[in-house]
Formats: C-alpha cells, sequence, structure tokens
C-alpha cells in the first residue's frame, strides 16, 4: 500500500521499501539508529513510511560503501549542510578518496611498486630531486609508506597533463598541513589528555576519534573549496 505526502511524493511502507533498495530491514534500522538516516514518518504505532528522498539516501549510503567510506564519513556526508550530493559531487568525492585512502600499512614501499603504477626512473628521480619522495638512508630503492599513495596522486595528474612541478606543490601543501595537524594534536589534545591524567591506551584511542573525525570532514571541505570554481569552469564552456 502506497501513500501520498503533502508534498506529493509517494511514500512506501517497510516491506516495499526492502524491495526497491534491496535492503533488509535490519540494515535499515541500523543506519537509522546510528544517525545516518532520519526517523520515517508514523501513522501508527507500528506503521511506518518513507520518502523518495529517504529512498535516495539509501542508495548514496551503497554507493558511498562500495567507495570504502568508513560509517562515520558516510554519516557526515549524508547530513552535510553542503545540501544534496548529485552524481558530480559524488564523482569527485570518490576521486578524493581514492587518490588519498584513510589508512595504509606502515611498511616500506619499493621503487618497483612505484614503477608498477606506470613513472619511470627519470620521473621518480625528479621526485625525489624535489623532495617529493624520501629515500631510505640505508635503502635507497625504498621510499616512506605513504609514497605509493603520492605517486598514485602525481600519476593522476600526469595522465591530465598537468606538470610535474604544479603536482609537486600540491604534495607541499598536503605536508605541511599533515605538520601543522600534529603540532595541533601535540600542543593541545596530548597536553590535555595528560593533565586529565588518562593512560596511554586512552589517549590513543582520543586521539583516532579525533583523526577519524577530521577525516570524515577533510573531503566535504575539499569539495566545497573546488565546487564553485568548477561549476563557473563549466558554464563558460556553455
Amino acid at each position: 500500500m502506497k501513500k501520498q505526502a503533502d508534498h506529493n511524493d509517494t511514500l512506501v511502507p517497510m516491506r516495499e521499501l526492502e524491495k526497491l533498495t534491496d535492503m533488509t530491514r535490519a540494515t535499515i534500522n541500523f543506519y537509522i539508529k546510528e544517525g545516518i538516516l532520519p526517523a520515517p514518518q508514523k501513522s501508527a504505532k507500528n506503521m511506518a513510511y518513507y520518502d523518495i528522498t529517504f529512498i535516495k539516501k539509501l542508495k548514496m549510503i551503497e554507493a558511498l560503501k562500495k567507495e570504502n567510506y568508513s560509517l562515520s564519513q558516510i554519516k557526515k556526508l549524508i547530513n552535510s549542510d553542503s545540501g544534496s550530493l548529485d552524481d558530480f559531487c559524488i564523482q569527485i568525492l570518490e576521486s578524493v578518496n581514492k587518490l588519498l585512502p584513510y589508512g595504509i600499512e606502515e611498511q616500506p614501499i619499493s621503487k618497483d611498486q612505484i614503477l608498477e603504477l606506470g613513472l619511470n626512473n627519470e620521473i621518480i628521480n625528479e621526485l625525489v630531486s624535489l623532495k617529493v619522495l624520501e629515500s631510505d638512508k640505508l635503502k635507497p630503492t625504498f621510499f616512506k609508506s605513504y609514497s605509493l599513495t603520492i605517486c598514485k596522486f602525481i600519476k593522476y595528474f600526469l595522465d591530465l597533463g598537468i606538470p610535474l612541478n604544479q603536482a609537486a606543490e600540491i604534495i607541499y601543501k598536503l605536508k605541511e598541513l599533515a605538520a601543522l595537524e600534529k603540532n595541533i594534536f601535540v600542543e593541545y589534545i596530548r597536553c590535555s589528555m595528560i593533565e586529565k591524567k588518562l593512560s596511554q591506551e586512552d589517549q590513543k584511542n582520543e586521539v583516532e576519534v579525533c583523526i577519524q573525525n577530521i577525516n570524515a570532514l577533510l573531503p566535504i571541505l575539499h569539495l566545497q573549496f573546488i565546487k564553485q570554481p568548477t561549476e563557473n569552469i563549466l558554464d563558460s564552456e556553455k
């Protein structure tokens, strides 16, 4: 049975919502409980209805999950003040997430791994001379763990025809941002936790929560900074 909302959107019950989204009742209720989705409209104690916006958000959640976003990131994105995320916005966010993923293995990256990305020895040597890549002092053919992500970023820019020095500038700024964040952690967050006499384990957990929250907001902030200029470029081409 379908019901009409005041704004003429069709409202559907849970059993139909499951069919439309290919999700189980338990999954949908979990998203509601976690605050990722709003509570449904109720016409009776045990009868709830869901509108088209709710359905779109469910499908958006599944799309973001496939791109390896965490639930905390998805919650921020779904409930963002920037408004609904159209397909173009989602594509930008997916690109950002793939190039700068949260959490990478803390293991040295070999030169061969970088070569497999499609970069050649000449580019690698130039990245070293530009101090974009830092080789291991004892093992010159190995680089810091984040180097693989940096090289994916560089390769993406080079494929678009963007000069290497311009791509390097972005890496410099990212490193500056990371250094600034690290100083803030030490000066404010860690000092505050020490004053509260938190255990080492509690301190670690608090910092990890803080990092996760920042990582959830960074893609949104990045999108908001670049979205308007991008729209202007697209408008000028019409």
